[in-house]
């Protein structure tokens, strides 16, 4: 065998190959002892880290409960369908959505749609930002959340809807022979999986709970619905329906307005959050801290393996300090009061008493024992986040409230309405305080008072009441004898000792509230001025027959006072105001705004004119009356406990006011109240039987508004030697405060564990005041 050497020069090649060779080796080895022993631990956890996931489980939402524990708002176990998409084929995934959402609405089950992209009738595409929970959304914020949707799916500004849909067809790979409708159900769902990053090991939620039968059938098509799966959700539930609604509240969708509100890191897109009422004032105690599981997942995305579960933490619970066994008799007294006011078996059929509220308080605290407003609506639809479109359009369509029942209005927060003679105390203490009266001085009702104004038994039987001395006056509603008082001290004092009363001040409580108006010259001046702002032309109000200039300077002529008819005439035509109607029009609230005359004050001595109150007002100020001049803050929220049992949050009684009263005044009052209730009084058909002493106060105030009713209010307390909590009632076209009485009554026996027996008011004493 011939052995064939090498030259010198091929051998020197060789070497030197050799050794890079063996410096590479070197190399690499020397970078594998690097990484596996000196930093393998480092690298070993930042793989970990890059391979392990957590998927979000849901925490319950905190619990709203009554001050005894009762759940008002709590939570109960619900089916949810979801998809898995790291277990379809990508080919597949359409088919599989497809047949997923032909099953769910074969059997009615809603699923979550929040694409903002629908279609007409003819199968067109158009763009709707407003989500089916919610009531009136403004043009402009609509606007901002189109801006804002196309910018986060990559979408051009200026795309129309047509544009749109195109776009999502080739991005999600739709098939053109699906019919437009079909099309639309896989955009739903795909959108939904995009807005959650397409993390193929989380599951994408599609139906919220869903029946047994559709979970079954789920079950048995596993085969041709690869990655669906079932989950167990925790779902808000209302266990008494429209029970305490307004207060309560309701859930709904994140809204990209809630995003500028939440800390967004505790919530996932999917979650639903407080929309109203307390759901949605206390929602950062309420909302709980998801849970999760961890799992190890391919570079993928795909599941590979469970690691461990972190439990979810419940969202704190918030006891109120509503009693629910008051709230119920509220709410069925104002129910069953009304429907015998519309079937005539109290007098004179009131066929449009449809609205009703009444607010019962601790006198000592400022507790909220119980809030009704009726009607009411039940939350419970809006617990899944999709409810029925007929049933929100119904609940926030416009329409005036004070005549056309709103269910989602609380009227006992909101509803500012005359106060009519439950307002008369204050005239009461003010005259006697002043000292243009004494508890002792009889004053001769004439019927019919100096400024034409009469009293309301001379209306109704042409008779007069005699002499009467300030209980007299409250017990017999003696309206000349107000007139009287008002005529004395005048209109200041009235507002005077309004104010001591805080009925111009919010009464502090958690919810919404109005502000209450009392009459006075400068709201008669301010109401009148704002009539006359509202003409004037502008962008929102092209039409208006006066400019900005024109306005300011009848301002000027209102502030000098000088509102003679000829000099005010010529005037407004220097300013360019020709048209005669528009010039008397004018002239004649000019005239109101700064004239204000012995009957204006007449009739805010009784309640009437411009004053205007809430129940929770009313409420106040009547507490305040009877526990000696002490105002509280009104609170419904008791505490906030933790999951733990921890005290978060406590509301301890706050004092916002006090006022002296002198106690011979205050019995003088009271004394007038009892006699309320008492035989001849205006509520002693109510109270006939009753077996405590209760003090109380009828109201009938004026709508003012031909073919209305007037509003039938009763504020009373109890008991009359020991009092302890005040009820409010009001009854909108309830013909009398007599009525109201009714509900009153009907909440007295409830807290105080009295029971009915028989037809007739009759009453056992069943035991002593309970709380």
């Amino acid at each position: 065998m011939k052995v064939i050497e090498l030259s010198e020069a091929l051998k020197k090649r060789f070497y030197v190959l050799a050794s890079i060779i063996g410096i590479l080796l070197l190399l690499l080895v020397s970078r594998l002892v690097y990484l596996q022993l000196i930093k393998g631990d480092y690298y070993r956890d930042i793989s970990i880290k890059q391979a392990i996931r957590l998927i979000p489980i849901d925490a319950p939402r905190g619990e709203i409960v009554d001050r005894y524990g009762v759940k008002l708002a709590t939570n109960r176990p619900s089916f949810s369908v979801d998809i898995l998409k790291g277990e379809v084929v990508d080919s597949h995934l359409n088919e599989t959505i497809l047949k997923l959402i032909h099953l769910l609405e074969k059997n009615n089950v809603k699923y979550k749609d929040d694409l903002p992209l629908y279609l007409n009738d003819k199968g067109e595409p158009y763009f709707n930002f407003k989500n089916p929970d919610e009531g009136d959304v403004s043009p402009e914020t609509l606007k901002e959340r189109e801006k804002a949707w196309k910018k986060a799916n990559n979408i051009n500004e200026s795309a129309t809807a047509k544009e749109t849909w195109d776009i999502l067809m080739k991005k999600f790979k739709i098939s053109k022979d699906l019919s437009p409708q079909d099309a639309r159900k896989i955009m739903v769902v795909r959108q939904l999986m995009e807005e959650q990053g397409y993390n193929q090991y989380q599951p994408v939620e599609i139906a919220v709970d869903v029946d047994q039968k559709t979970v079954a059938e789920i079950e048995e098509r596993h085969l041709e619905l690869p990655g669906v799966m079932i989950n167990i959700k925790p779902i808000r539930y209302y266990p008494y329906g429209t029970l305490l609604s307004q207060t309560l509240g309701y859930i709904g969708r994140i809204t990209p307005e809630d995003l500028k509100k939440l800390d967004i890191k505790k919530y996932k897109l999917t979650d639903l959050v407080g929309h109203s009422g307390i759901e949605a004032l206390y929602e950062e105690y309420l909302h709980g801290k998801d849970g999760g599981q961890q799992v190890v997942v391919d570079n993928y995305g795909r599941l590979i393996k469970n690691l461990s579960t972190v439990p979810p933490v419940p969202g704190d619970t918030v006891f109120l300090t509503i009693d629910k066994n008051i709230q119920e008799a509220a709410e069925e007294a104002l129910i069953n009061t009304m429907q015998k006011l519309r079937e005539g078996k109290l007098g004179k059929p009131r066929p449009n008493a449809k609205i009703g509220a009444a607010v019962v308080v601790d006198i000592h605290s400022g507790k909220i024992l119980a809030l009704a407003s009726v009607p009411g609506f039940d939350p419970n639809i809006f617990a899944t986040g999709s409810p029925p479109k007929d049933v929100v359009n119904e609940l926030f369509r416009e329409r005036d409230a004070t005549v056309d029942p709103s269910p989602i209005f609380n009227y006992a927060t909101q509803g500012a309405v005359p106060p009519g003679s439950t307002f008369k105390m204050i005239v009461a203490l003010a005259a006697l305080e002043t000292g243009v009266t004494t508890v002792d001085e009889k004053y001769l009702d004439p019927g019919v008072y100096i400024t034409g104004q009469t009293n309301w038994l001379w209306n109704e039987y042409g008779r007069t009441q005699g002499w009467v001395n300030v209980s007299d006056a409250i017990k017999y509603s003696t309206d000349t004898y107000f007139y009287e008082m008002g005529r004395r001290m005048g209109i200041d004092k009235i507002v005077e000792y309004a104010k001591k009363f805080g009925l111009d001040q919010k009464t502090g409580i958690e919810l919404p509230e109005a502000k209450g108006i009392i009459a006075s010259p400068q709201y008669k001046r301010e109401f009148y001025l704002a009539l006359i702002r509202s003409m004037v032309k502008s962008e929102r109000n092209p039409d208006g027959p006066i400019t900005e200039e024109q306005y300011n300077k009848i301002v000027e002529i209102v502030d000098k006072g000088d509102l003679s008819d000829y000099n005010t005439f010529l005037k407004l035509e220097k300013m360019g105001i020709k048209d005669p109607k528009l010039q008397r029009k004018l002239w004649e609230m000019m005239y109101y705004a700064t004239h204000w005359s012995l009957a204006d004050t007449c009739n805010a001595a009784i309640g009437q004119g411009d004053n205007q109150f809430t129940p929770l007002e009313i409420a106040s100020y009547i507490s305040t009356l009877v526990n000696g001049g002490i105002r509280y803050r009104l609170h419904l929220v008791d505490k906030i406990v933790d999951a733990e049992g921890n005290i978060v949050k406590k509301t301890e009684p706050e004092i916002l006011g006090k006022i002296d009263i002198p106690k011979k005044y205050l019995d003088a009052i009271k004394l007038g109240m009892k006699g309320v209730t008492e035989r001849g009084g205006t509520a002693s058909a109510a109270f006939d039987g009753f077996p405590m002493t209760v003090g109380g106060k009828t109201g009938t105030a004026e709508v003012g508004i031909k073919g209305r009713d007037n509003y039938a209010w009763f504020v009373g307390f109890a008991p009359y030697d020991n009092p302890q909590i005040v009820v409010v009632t009001v009854i909108y076209q309830g013909g009398s405060g007599s009525y109201a009485a009714y509900v009153a009554r009907d909440i007295f026996d409830a807290y105080f564990g009295l029971s009915k027996s028989g037809e007739r008011e009759t009453f056992n004493l069943v035991n002593t005041p309970l709380r």
